[in-house]
């Protein structure tokens, strides 16, 4: 790919969404055995991860809503689920529509066994997209919930920094364009944008206080 094309399967998919599918595939080691995944169903699923075939046994999807084909139809703060039942948890881009986070934390941690696994994305310098969409995690706010809840980090990994941040919005706002001024625009500005990201980390490596930035996390612990 020359360092100014933007290919059009990335342009069409959200920077954090793109972060967020390639850390999932990087853990996805952890994923096996039984697994509850929260705020999914059967439908209507976004990005390129997949639950992977061959170490899961069973994957158990977990939705508030209806329409969203759940297996099971439950609010995440009271979950019909018996204790310690579950390998593994995943919960992706939820808990910031949790009316009480530390409610839904200490609801996963239950059904997890001893040992099991928790893995969490939040996002943090991004838009409201709902008239529910109440909170936003630090990742000092992400350790402290964990801690409380009863779990052990594992690991805590950002997705972007400031310059990441930047592209993020910019490139939401040239995708909601109307296709001819998008076209227009895009001749100069998808080459700038694909070079700020190309720089991000670089740039955040450099100063330090670039790196507090960032369009969200992924979170691995134990229960």
């Amino acid at each position: 790919m020359s360092w100014w094309r933007w290919p059009e399967s990335e342009r069409v998919t959200s920077l954090r969404r793109q972060w967020l599918d390639a850390d999932l595939e990087a853990v996805g080691g952890v994923l096996r055995g039984l697994v509850l995944e929260v705020g999914s169903g059967h439908a209507g699923r976004r990005g390129t991860f997949r639950p992977p075939g061959q170490t899961v046994r069973r994957w158990l999807h977990l939705d508030i809503e209806a329409a969203a084909a759940p297996d099971v139809q439950a609010d995440v703060e009271r979950l019909p689920l018996k204790d310690s039942a579950f390998d593994v948890v995943v919960c992706l881009e939820v808990l910031e529509y949790v009316r009480l986070p530390c409610v839904a934390l200490s609801e996963m941690r239950r059904v997890l066994r001893a040992g099991g696994t928790l893995v969490l994305s939040t996002p943090f310098m991004h838009r409201k997209d709902s008239a529910h969409d109440y909170w936003r995690f630090t990742e000092p706010g992400l350790r402290r919930l964990l801690s409380d809840a009863g779990y052990e980090l594992l690991s805590i990994h950002a997705h972007g920094a400031a310059l990441g941040v930047a592209v993020s919005i910019l490139k939401y706002a040239l995708d909601r364009q109307p296709p001819a001024l998008r076209r227009a625009i895009g001749l100069v500005a998808w080459p700038l944008l694909l070079l700020l990201r190309r720089l991000d980390a670089k740039a955040a490596g450099q100063e330090p206080r670039l790196g507090a930035f960032s369009t969200g996390y992924l979170v691995v612990a134990r229960a």
